[in-house]
């Protein structure tokens, strides 16, 4: 059945958007609604796409690539029954960016935030990546995003010529990484819109466990392995990384590569040529300007990148998720 077979206003609707941590943000939301009582579908594009039922997670399985119809076919498949949807924006071109919030006509857009990313098809610098988000936002609509972006001239400007009716939202201050304060606070704001309570919806979403490819450090052969493949954009990568108190005279830095994202790679390229790195490999694609600072190593599997690990180690990986990572997170589970 197709949405438009539900009673107009039977349902709660939400759009996250943003240049990363969308799919965190889903899985926040998607937790407190259904601890609300509410039969709940969220889709996450992610690292690897998945739909949240009422039945648990599933992995939503491609015969091709990725493509921005994939929003419309998962909203087509919901059942009318359906209470309450998150859908994540997976529209990465700028011409596209609408396509989403056409298909959900959401009641609340989430804007996780306007980080640099994407830069071969957005541009290099934040203003870009806000002018291509802000595409994505329905006009007239409302809009809950960090209290942090207020003072973002261009940002209010675009989402006042939409006409939108802006939430500001302050971390959670649950005691928890600043990230996921911000978007616990998101979450907690978004979800106020639609008129669930805050303390029982705060409950559920701290008890969500973590995503094997959300920031963590593991354990790996009496290594320390911090996975922060996922952070895509330089600031966050940094942030995660301050965040664990290393010197990085005492840290092995692994920088994946796609072939197909050499911005994020340009933008790196400054903070990995730190001389106080122990080590800086870089592993994935070979990139077409070998930095000298760096051992460029073609390593397979996550196991072969594992048999790289020494006891002690403290070893930070960044840069892109896909390829090796994945297999590595898998690895790591096991350890």
């Amino acid at each position: 059945m197709t949405l438009t077979a539900t009673k107009p206003g039977s349902q709660r609707r939400i759009l996250v958007t943003g240049s990363r941590g969308k799919s965190s943000i889903v899985r926040l939301l998607y937790a407190a609604m259904q601890a609300a009582g509410l039969q709940t579908y969220a889709r996450i594009t992610g690292v690897v796409p998945r739909e949240l039922g009422p039945d648990g997670v599933r992995t939503i399985l491609r015969a091709t690539g990725a493509h921005v119809g994939e929003m419309r076919w998962w909203l087509r498949q919901l059942p009318a029954s359906a209470q309450a949807i998150v859908l994540e924006n997976s529209a990465i071109t700028a011409e596209f960016q609408a396509l989403g919030g056409r298909w959900l006509r959401p009641d609340v857009t989430v804007l996780a935030n306007t980080l640099p990313d994407h830069q071969e098809l957005w541009g290099p610098s934040a203003d870009c990546a806000v002018g291509v988000l802000v595409a994505g936002i329905p006009e007239q609509g409302r809009v809950v995003i960090p209290a942090g972006l207020q003072s973002d001239n261009h940002l209010m400007e675009l989402l006042g010529r939409r006409r939108c009716r802006v939430v500001f939202a302050e971390p959670a201050n649950a005691v928890v990484q600043a990230y996921r304060d911000i978007n616990l606070g998101l979450a907690l704001a978004t979800l106020g819109q639609l008129g669930l309570a805050g303390a029982p919806a705060l409950r559920a979403m701290l008890a969500v466990p973590p995503d094997r490819y959300d920031f963590h450090v593991s354990l790996c052969g009496g290594a320390q392995v911090a996975m922060a493949f996922s952070a895509n954009d330089i600031t966050s990568t940094r942030v995660l990384f301050d965040s664990l108190k290393w010197l990085p005279e005492e840290t092995r830095l692994i920088y994946n590569h796609r072939a197909d994202r050499p911005g994020r790679f340009k933008s790196f390229v400054d903070w990995l040529g730190q001389s106080r790195w122990r080590e800086v490999l870089v592993i994935g694609d070979k990139p077409r300007i070998h930095p000298g600072f760096a051992r460029y190593l073609k390593i397979k599997s996550g196991l072969d990148l594992a048999g790289l690990f020494q006891p002690g180690d403290r070893i930070f990986g960044c840069g892109n998720i896909a390829g090796v990572p994945l297999s590595l997170a898998a690895v790591l589970d096991r350890s």
